[in-house]
């Protein structure tokens, strides 16, 4: 049983996944599963929108690190010098 059979059909956290991997062989996306948890629907494949939910803030703590490492920010930079002077922020 394959690690995406394991997280679908034993652990049942959702439906369906996709996962894309990179290797020597090139690139490749594979799908398991269904798109809404019956058997006659598609699996999701490398074109399928997934919610990524709090996932994002591992990606953007991930970037602002790759920033700060280039110098390009400061972690004490507000934010307001990134966003337009239009927007209010809310402090306090």
């Amino acid at each position: 049983m394959c690690i995406l059979e394991q997280r679908i059909d034993i652990g049942k956290p959702s439906v369906g996944i996709a996962v894309g991997i990179v290797d020597g062989s090139g690139r490749r996306v594979v799908g398991y599963g269904s798109l809404d948890g019956t058997t006659n629907s598609s699996k999701p494949n490398g074109e399928t929108v997934f919610e990524i939910g709090s996932v994002s803030k591992v990606f953007t703590g991930l970037l602002q690190a790759y920033m700060v490492r280039r110098g390009e920010v400061e972690l004490s930079d507000p934010i307001t010098k990134f966003l337009p002077e239009s927007l209010k922020v809310l402090t306090g």
